[in-house]
């Protein structure tokens, strides 16, 4: 009898504990960051840099965002710059939907050369695929040309 009684009190607290293990999953889940998607809209070229545009075109805002831009090649691949952002106090680390940011190539160093260049720019976000796309151009002396 004694054994009916606590063979019921235990799996009447196994319930409760099953119970809370589940509410307590279902909070941690419903925390989690809306899903959005970004794009690179825009690569352009100018005096010494290289500048890319991100675009949020989800709808919900890109939380965390990391923007890179790689510039590769010339003659003899004297050029070689990259700059990573991660977000600061002057760009912030999100994009709301439908706005724009843009970073550059001008924090990493002056791009001066001659040749073909590649230009590798990416952007992800904690709540975004990354997005990666390769562009081509020329580089004469400090001019940037980005001919895609």
């Amino acid at each position: 009898m004694i054994q009916k009684k606590n063979l019921r009190k235990a799996s009447n607290l196994s319930i409760i504990l099953m119970l809370v293990c589940i509410a307590v999953s279902a909070s941690c889940t419903a925390t989690q960051l809306s899903q959005t998607t970004l794009d690179i809209t825009e690569v352009t070229g100018g005096l010494g840099e290289v500048t890319m545009t991100v675009k949020n075109i989800g709808d919900s805002t890109a939380e965390e965002i990391i923007m890179s831009i790689s510039v590769k090649g010339g003659i003899l691949n004297r050029i070689n710059i990259e700059k990573i952002c991660g977000g600061c106090d002057a760009c912030g680390t999100t994009i709301e939907p439908n706005a724009i940011k843009e970073e550059s190539t001008s924090e990493a160093g002056f791009i001066f050369g001659f040749g073909p260049i590649t230009i590798t720019a990416s952007a992800e976000a904690a709540n975004t695929a990354k997005v990666e796309k390769t562009y081509t151009g020329f580089v004469l002396g400090p001019y940037v040309i980005v001919t895609q």
